[in-house]
């Protein structure tokens, strides 16, 4: 949603007028967006490292 400019409020999307407060979501988006790619390849290599043990 950050992407298209937009939120989701109570009342359903809504357009973002405001440009800086598009940027700082765009901002904070990647950072999530990064945080889960790095989250998803350590456990990735840990499944990997240790195999399951039985």
């Amino acid at each position: 949603m950050a992407a298209r400019g937009t939120r989701n409020m109570d009342t359903g999307e809504e357009k973002i007028e405001d440009e800086t407060l598009i940027e700082k979501l765009r901002d904070k988006a990647r950072s999530i967006h990064r945080r889960a790619l790095i989250t998803a390849i350590v456990i990735t290599l840990l499944a990997l490292v240790f195999p399951q043990f039985k």
